[in-house]
């Protein structure tokens, strides 16, 4: 029996592209940086294999903040002071709050049958406050993020941290939640938890990465 959903947050529940494109564009004017969509389309690129590299263990947050929008620009000839770039971003990111569609009423809905848990790898100070500018705060219990634990999803260390915080729960009484194979989802199984791929971009997949699959947050009321 399911008692505990762990939740992902970024491009879950929040529009990470649109909010992050959203601040950046912000960033660029106080820069003085002529903002361009083919910029934006860099960022994500590089962005998506930081992240990546972050998950496997390869480099720290602090690595990756320090070199992203340096490597970003640098594809452009432009010249930025990549860390003070950074903290100027991260000021418009944690304000924006975008919703995915329908992700307000699926968590509201995930909330009256189970204890609901962010499990994220952003900033601590960034989702608590981006879910209540979103009117979700209400529906979480916990939050559990990886700067706070000291080890990003999908490593083992990460869901060991949560379950010491749940000590009445197991691993086959959860579900994870969330838009990426590697950190929500091969992670999660790994570990015993079932899981349920956010499959938004409706990449091609064979049927087996994940105990269920959907192409949009509302049909968790279906398959949950």
């Amino acid at each position: 029996m399911t008692k505990v959903i762990f939740i992902d947050v970024d491009n879950t529940l929040l529009d990470f592209d649109k909010c992050s494109e959203d601040a950046m564009l912000n960033t660029c004017l106080d820069f003085g940086i002529t903002f361009k969509p083919e910029m934006f389309d860099a960022f994500k690129k590089i962005n998506k294999g930081l992240w990546h590299r972050l998950e496997n263990g390869e480099i720290t947050k602090g690595e990756l903040f320090d070199v992203r929008w340096v490597n970003v620009f640098g594809m452009f000839c432009i010249d930025v002071d990549g860390a003070a770039f950074e903290t100027r971003f991260h000021d418009f990111l944690n304000v924006s709050a975008i919703p995915i569609d329908g992700a307000a009423d699926a968590l509201k809905y995930l909330a009256s049958k189970y204890r609901v848990c962010v499990a994220s790898n952003a900033p601590t100070c960034q989702q608590p406050l981006r879910m209540e500018k979103a009117n979700m705060l209400q529906y979480i219990e916990k939050f559990f993020i990886s700067e706070e634990i000291g080890h990003p999803k999908p490593q083992r260390e990460f869901f060991d941290a949560c379950f010491a915080l749940l000590p009445d729960v197991t691993p086959d009484e959860t579900v994870m939640i969330g838009d990426s194979l590697n950190a929500d989802i091969r992670g999660a199984r790994a570990y015993g938890i079932r899981t349920c791929w956010y499959n938004h971009d409706k990449i091609p997949y064979k049927g087996d990465e994940a105990d269920m699959i959907i192409d949009k947050i509302a049909d968790v009321k279906i398959v949950l």
